[in-house]
């Protein structure tokens, strides 16, 4: 039997955060890739930018409305009453979920949000309001979310934020008949993907299925091993996202299954090579990647190899990592270099606080998620100019338009930029490469120009 953390990094690769595939680590792979390039100082230049931004300044709505609106009444008034909030003395209560049970804990992505929230707090407020969060820590099982759902909504919270609570699927109902906005980085379950009542941050699932894909195709490549672990969910993603993705681009796959319990990585390299294939995507847990990439350099693979969104392999495997390529929808702290000057303040900003408040090992894992989400959460909360109600917060997101995006691309919560998946709020990634830096280490370079909006390249 498959021990629950196991069960649960299956989950966290099938819905987009921790999906991975093994690289290669020998140059030739790196000469044989597209150049990676450092991604302009201004996120405006990006192809998500590009379609929103510079769009948005020349056509008809912005010439109709730019200059009537600042002559106008609405204007005025709109104006004067959003720099009239004043909540001093309010308290706004949500509630926090976390899984953090006995058999598996991952309390980073509670830390990440409560930094952000302290610093909220010491800096104003929402327009003045603190923010109380009720905590209430499940421990990954239909019940410890139904319990959590049940004793939150009995304290009457305004909206609910789920670091991770992989059984949503068992109490999002629950959230969504009390009137209450379920909010959260990431989907932990298919229901809230799609739920009126539900917010996600970060990318869909689907988004990491476009990475993979788009590279090889750019690298001129028709023929991939797909080397997954043989969960439901993950079978499941290849088949109903990963394959129409990569038919797409015109990409022809094999499918190399191990067996989570017991993975032979060397053999599943040796059977893709065998295929005869000319690049690998590994769609695996931060452990398969570990293994697989490890299998790869050793067994001197020389051909292009995608690690999903998987990172901890680099530190772990360092040299042996260069080469293979990597996703994710953020900017981490390590990866500054390439982000504009405003994202960079603020990664080091976040770096600072989570250091002081003692979470420093958090730094570069799952914390950015939460930190980043409740950076946004608090722009949006900031629109709202009536009393914050769960009526009121629904109302706030669903026209909230653009977001300014805290470690990454733009928010668009509202405007369903993956249709597939109405309550994302993004659909953009960034597609990386492991390189040998300037000063000796190994790390992530930016492959491209930076973040693309990946829907438009998923053929859906």
């Amino acid at each position: 039997m498959k021990s629950p953390l196991l069960r649960l990094l299956a989950l966290l690769f099938a819905f987009g955060l921790v999906a991975a595939a093994c690289g290669d680590s020998d140059d030739d792979a790196a000469d044989d890739a597209p150049a990676a390039t450092a991604a302009d100082d201004d996120m405006a230049d990006d192809d998500m930018a590009d379609d929103s931004g510079d769009d948005m300044a020349d056509d008809d709505m912005a010439d109709d409305s730019g200059d009537d609106m600042a002559d106008d009444d609405m204007a005025d008034d709109s104006g004067d009453d959003m720099a009239a909030i004043d909540r001093t003395g309010e308290v706004i209560k949500i509630g926090y979920v976390n899984n953090e049970g006995a058999a598996f804990a991952l309390p980073e992505f509670r830390t990440g949000g409560e930094v952000a929230i302290g610093f909220i707090n010491d800096n104003g407020g929402i327009n003045g309001a603190m923010i109380e969060t009720e905590v209430c820590l499940s421990d990954g099982t239909p019940e410890g979310a139904i319990n959590c759902a049940n004793r939150l909504i009995e304290a009457d919270v305004v909206f609910a934020y789920m670091g991770i609570e992989v059984a949503s699927e068992a109490a999002i109902n629950l959230w969504v008949e009390a009137g209450i906005p379920y909010i959260s980085s990431h989907a932990w379950g298919l229901t809230e993907q799609n739920s009126p009542g539900s917010f996600l941050l970060h990318s869909p699932a689907g988004a990491y299925a476009v990475g993979p894909a788009k590279t090889f195709s750019d690298l001129g490549i028709s023929h991939i091993a797909v080397i997954m672990e043989e969960t439901p969910a993950g079978l499941a993603f290849i088949d109903s996202i990963g394959a129409p993705v990569l038919a797409h681009h015109g990409i022809e796959f094999e499918r190399v299954v191990v067996d989570p319990a017991a993975p032979d990585w060397t053999a599943a390299v040796a059977t893709a090579q065998a295929a005869g294939v000319e690049g690998i995507w590994g769609q695996l847990t931060e452990p398969g990647c570990i293994g697989m990439v490890g299998a790869a350099a050793a067994s001197g693979y020389d051909k292009p190899v995608f690690a999903g969104s998987c990172s901890f392999y680099i530190p772990v495997l360092g040299a042996a990592s260069i080469g293979t390529y990597t996703q994710s929808d953020v900017f981490f702290p390590s990866t500054a270099e390439f982000a504009s000057p405003e994202i960079q303040a603020q990664l080091a900003e976040y770096a600072d606080l989570m250091t002081a408040a003692g979470y420093e090992d958090h730094i570069e894992g799952f914390a950015v998620a939460p930190y980043s989400s409740w950076r946004a959460i608090e722009i949006i909360l900031e629109t709202i100019d009536g009393p914050i109600t769960g009526e009121s917060v629904l109302h706030a997101f669903r026209n909230a338009g653009e977001t300014p995006g805290w470690f990454g691309s733009n928010h668009q919560c509202g405007q369903e930029p993956w249709p597939a998946s109405t309550s994302a709020c993004k659909s953009a990634i960034a597609v990386w490469q492991v390189a040998e830096k300037d000063d000796g280490t190994v790390g992530r370079v930016l492959v491209g120009d930076g973040f693309i909006n990946a829907f438009e390249f998923s053929g859906f």
